[in-house]
């Protein structure tokens, strides 16, 4: 018995399927550059941060009560850069990033070009550089978000190989590839999209974000290593009896954080007011002064985006000084009000952190580094008033799976808290803002 293969159907079925898999790659391909390149700058980016950082400590060490001119005069120029070369790239980064969102469903790509471009990526950088260099308490996450974001943006609107179909997709998986490569947190980047930037459009989420991040997080771990951004800190382990000590931490340090970000949608209305560029001038060289003073007279803990001071609460078994969480809350409200470019998402997780250990030390609750991990997720929860990526970002960047109740409960609080005193998040408070400038 003969069986008769048709040589035609099996070559036209061979070239439908080589066909379709081309056009996957072609769409696909775009995702993959812009991850590559966004892993490769973020981690430049980082790498030069940390440089500047410690550059910054020896100033401090160095130059006595002389570092009270430092910051002011890093802080102006910090400002200057921003200020006459992109406004756009000023504080954060992240309500740029969302506006530019907002922007895409509506597809007006030319309002977009304000907030991501390639003056806004050099400026950004170097604005933080040169604020962090003068010891400001700020972070890179954010800047990276808007970094990343102009990435995703340029590839976008100078991509000709093919059509990219969705471009808010696109710029979402820029936010999750920046978020990944700034803390090495992968998962957590993908849930920061869809419960804060896709909100009411998660139709417009694809497989897109998540080749975009797989790409950022392969070339970030080849660069830097598969690293932890807070290490692998010992924690005790889930006891129900403690979970009143638990909301109370959260209760705590949910209040802060609060407190921090209303301050800071004071900052950004009260800059908003200024109407010259001597007023301008003066605003940011007094920030720095107030900065300076803060952390020379107060507490060093002011210093630096805050990282130094988790390190030593999770590994050297210190203890927070009242100081010191003064010194993080008016340093990094001082920071963010010279008006260059700088995150809080780190300086938000110190603060929290830092003051959940001062409570757990005040009350003599006796558990551990457990209270700054629950501080670090509750205030970050009620900044962003996004509880899944709070809980996620944490449980990545330190991998203690066996405290996932505790920080669990402190998102939500941290959450429930913020929303009770304030309905708006400071992003959207921030990013609703640049909206409406636009208008």
């Amino acid at each position: 018995m003969q069986i008769k293969i048709d040589t035609k159907d099996i070559y036209e079925e061979g070239t439908k399927k080589i066909f379709e898999i081309k056009q996957q790659v072609e769409k696909l391909l775009p995702f993959w550059i812009a991850g590559s390149i966004t892993a490769l700058v973020a981690t430049s980016y980082a790498h030069l941060f940390s440089l500047a950082e410690d550059l910054s400590k020896k100033l401090y060490h160095n130059t006595g009560l002389w570092f009270l001119f430092v910051p002011p005069i890093f802080f102006f120029i910090s400002w200057f850069f921003v200020d006459r070369l992109a406004p756009k790239s000023n504080g954060s980064g992240i309500p740029q990033l969302m506006a530019s969102i907002e922007l895409s469903h509506k597809n007006q790509p030319e309002l977009i070009d304000s907030f991501l471009n390639f003056r806004i990526i050099l400026i950004k950088i170097i604005s933080s550089l040169l604020g962090v260099l003068g010891g400001g308490s700020m972070g890179r996450e954010g800047p990276t978000l808007q970094i990343s974001g102009s990435i995703f943006h340029l590839i976008s609107r100078h991509w000709h190989w093919s059509e990219i179909e969705n471009k808010s997709a696109f710029l979402m998986a820029g936010a999750a590839s920046g978020l990944a490569s700034a803390f090495n947190t992968p998962l957590g980047g993908i849930v920061y999209v869809i419960e804060e930037l896709a909100k009411s459009h998660l139709s417009t989420f694809r497989t897109g974000v998540l080749h975009a991040v797989i790409f950022a997080g392969i070339i970030s771990q080849m660069i830097m290593g598969p690293y932890l951004y807070f290490g692998y800190p010992k924690v005790p382990s889930f006891k129900i009896n403690f979970i009143w000590k638990y909301l109370i931490i959260s209760l705590f340090s949910a209040l802060i954080v609060t407190g921090f970000s209303q301050c800071l949608k004071l900052i950004v209305k009260w800059r908003s007011q200024l109407d010259s560029i001597a007023k301008k001038s003066l605003f940011a060289l007094l920030a720095g002064l107030y900065f300076a003073l803060v952390v020379v007279f107060l507490s060093s803990k002011g210093l630096g985006p805050g990282k130094d001071l988790l390190n030593s609460l999770l590994f050297d078994s210190t203890n927070t000084q009242v100081s010191d969480v003064c010194s993080r809350f008016i340093g990094s409200l001082m920071t963010y009000a010279n008006g260059g470019a700088g995150g809080i998402f780190a300086p938000t997780l110190s603060l929290g952190g830092s003051f959940g250990s001062l409570i757990n030390h005040w009350f003599n609750f006796d558990m551990g580094t457990l209270p700054v991990l629950i501080g670090m997720t509750a205030g970050l929860s009620a900044l962003t008033h996004s509880p899944l990526t709070s809980f996620i970002l944490v449980l990545e960047m330190t991998d203690r799976h066996r405290s996932i109740f505790p920080i669990m409960l402190a998102a939500i609080i941290g959450h429930g808290v913020s929303k009770i005193i304030s309905n708006q998040s400071f992003y959207d408070f921030v990013a609703h803002r640049f909206l409406e400038e636009i208008k």
